[in-house]
């Protein structure tokens, strides 16, 4: 048994809409921490409201911490009678984002919604954790 192992801690996945009260704050906190990463899910990452918002102005200030992740978008954002539906290639994105948890780097999930409930950045956050997969020490329990 080797005793010099190396054990990599988990990264953690946070889910946030920026028309959340104090958004702007909770991300400024969370990226404080250099193994974060903003994951822009919004299937158009813009804001005609708030300019901050948009794709340019966040790859500006987080540059290589953001990155727009389009398959992971709502191809029917604009329209909440339509179900949630993913854009094509969402599967691999989910493992690229599973292999980051896994790797050590926290993932915060950035919609527009204010509610997380009814927003799709949930449904992704839970395909992520799903895919994880069992750390040795779980199983080992079991077995």
């Amino acid at each position: 048994m080797n005793t010099n192992s190396i054990t990599i801690e988990r990264g953690t996945i946070y889910t946030l809409g920026y028309t959340q009260p104090k958004a702007a704050a909770t991300l400024e906190r969370l990226m404080r921490h250099r193994r974060v990463l903003l994951v822009d899910v919004r299937y158009q990452p813009v804001s005609h409201w708030a300019q901050h918002w948009n794709r340019t102005s966040l790859a500006a200030r987080y540059r290589e911490r953001y990155v727009w992740e389009r398959r992971l978008g709502n191809v029917h954002y604009w329209d909440r009678e339509h179900p949630i539906e993913l854009a094509p290639g969402y599967q691999e994105a989910v493992c690229e984002a599973v292999a980051l948890v896994c790797a050590g780097t926290s993932l915060v999930l950035l919609c527009a919604c204010r509610d997380e409930r009814a927003c799709h950045r949930s449904l992704i956050a839970k395909l992520i954790q799903d895919a994880l997969p069992v750390p040795a020490a779980a199983w080992e329990i079991w077995a």
